[in-house]
């Protein structure tokens, strides 16, 4: 008789097949520019039986709501270390901006077209990519909310900035930076960047 797997060793095989799955649908939906990927052609390329997909995913948009996901996932990874140990607002920002771009330059294609599929309503996806990016936005938005009152309390940001106003002037600044990277042939070294994100930041919102 077959000795019964441990729990943990189970868990680790699930979340390695499901990772699987997510990336290669990602870089396959990416390299083809469009949503329409069939499960069937995920299955094959990522090494598994169609059924097994069909046990992580009920459908499409499920799987591309995982996809947009664990992006964010991987960003949140990065940052939480320093949140926990209330690291100065300034590392929290570039751990933030740096985790990001990061995200973005293992799959600039992949983010291109979320952001394309997003934007455009009868697109196919549409519905499940807006949905899984209008959580994160409002989940980055109280990271950065959270980053902005620590930048005021330490006399690195002005007295008198609304949070809103500032939370949103720095998504501005972050989304047209990913924008431009993802397109861009040849990005600049992500601690440039991420340097030069930061320095235009506080420069408009400091004291």
């Amino acid at each position: 008789m077959a000795r019964r797997a441990p729990d943990t060793l189970k868990e680790v095989i699930r979340d390695f097949r499901r990772d699987q799955i997510i990336h290669t649908a990602r870089r396959m939906i990416g390299e083809r520019g469009t949503t329409e990927v069939s499960m069937d052609e995920i299955a094959t390329q990522a090494g598994v039986a169609r059924s097994t997909v069909y046990v992580y995913f009920a459908n499409r948009d499920e799987l591309l709501r995982a996809c947009v996901q664990s992006m964010y996932d991987t960003i949140k990874d990065t940052v939480v270390e320093m949140f926990e140990h209330t690291a100065p607002p300034l590392e929290r920002l570039r751990a933030v901006i740096g985790g990001v771009l990061e995200r973005i330059d293992e799959s600039p294609a992949f983010f291109r077209l979320a952001m394309a599929t997003q934007a455009t309503t009868d697109a196919a996806g549409s519905a499940a990519v807006g949905g899984a990016l209008m959580m994160i936005g409002l989940d980055m938005a109280r990271l950065l909310d959270d980053i902005v009152s620590s930048a005021v309390a330490a006399g690195i940001f002005r007295a008198d900035l609304e949070s809103d106003r500032a939370v949103t002037l720095i998504g501005q600044q972050m989304y047209g930076a990913l924008s431009v990277r993802a397109s861009g042939p040849d990005p600049v070294p992500v601690q440039q960047a991420t340097d030069e994100i930061c320095a235009f930041i506080v420069h408009g919102l400091g004291g």
